[in-house]
């Protein structure tokens, strides 16, 4: 375990990270890796509700402090880290991401190179494939295709900006020329933001699970001017869930959470219902051929 003597002889930068967690086993494993890097933030803001606080009380490292918070739900635990930061640099940061050493290093780089309207997020990682988390899909694949055209109409894939059935389509820097991308939404798991752009109140209208609070958020961070910006040389490293493992009903619980976050970001940003509902419906056909197509192996 890290002990506060790790940092002695590390200076430390001006910079607050914010956590929202329930002190769950990954979160140990993130802040170790956020002081490996080649730029230690000087702030980490663990914010836990106080029912889970207990979870963690033996945390002590120089730069860490655990900010109990009245509410529960990471939108509501991050906006209240937001106001106790101290520093004009905040970066959110979800408990179960690692970060590549010189991840913060390139965020602050390009936070200053093109602030102080500006936001910047890492490329995100699989852990488990290495690649993006957002593979470019494959060349001439019918299936794939047809799915964007039906989420997006004749624009098709677009990375990088929401799509006509409101979900954001994601960076894959692999064979790009730049390492620089302007994009219409940034994930909310790893964000650098100055903390003058920051929403300090809880903006997100539903509790439990958020599942389109990056969506949201982008969409306001955009209404007050901020740019939105990936910068593929930083790059976080995450593992991939999926509903694969699901039963039917099980299935069914995760869709309908999703729809009702999904319909209020189709609303905001203009978006199409129609498409909207069509991609639930290719979703899950797409979800029933895979369960018996798996049981007739």
């Amino acid at each position: 375990m890290m002990t506060t003597n790790t940092l002695t002889n590390l200076k430390l930068y001006p910079i607050t990270v914010v956590m929202a967690t329930l002190g769950g086993d990954t979160l140990k494993g993130t802040i170790e890796t956020i002081n490996r890097g080649t730029v230690v933030p000087d702030e980490i803001l663990v914010c836990i509700p106080e029912n889970e606080a207990y979870r963690v009380q033996n945390l002590s490292i120089q730069n860490v402090k655990v900010i109990v918070t009245t509410c529960r739900g990471q939108v509501a635990q991050r906006a209240t880290g937001f106001r106790s930061s101290s520093h004009d640099v905040v970066m959110q940061l979800d408990d179960d991401l690692l970060l590549d050493e010189h991840c913060i290093e390139y965020l602050l780089e390009t936070l200053k190179m093109y602030g102080p309207n500006v936001a910047v997020a890492p490329a995100l990682m699989d852990l488990a494939t290495g690649k993006s988390a957002y593979k470019k899909p494959g060349k001439n694949r019918i299936f794939q295709n047809i799915y964007y055209w039906l989420v997006n109409g004749a624009d098709g894939y677009q990375p990088g900006k929401v799509d006509k059935a409101g979900a954001g389509i994601g960076i894959d820097p692999e064979g790009e020329d730049k390492t620089l991308f302007d994009v219409e939404w940034l994930a909310g798991g790893c964000v650098m933001h100055y903390r003058e752009n920051l929403e300090f109140e809880n903006f997100y209208p539903f509790t439990g699970k958020a599942y389109f609070e990056d969506i949201v958020y982008s969409y306001y961070l955009r209404e007050k001017g901020v740019s939105l910006k990936v910068d593929s040389r930083a790059l976080c490293w995450l593992e991939s869930v999926s509903t694969s493992g699901y039963g039917q009903a099980e299935f069914l619980k995760h869709l309908v959470s999703d729809y009702k976050d999904r319909k209020y970001a189709v609303r905001l940003y203009s978006r199409s219902l129609l498409r909207m509902h069509l991609y639930y419906v290719t979703r899950y056909l797409s979800f029933i051929y895979k369960k018996i197509a798996g049981a007739s192996l």
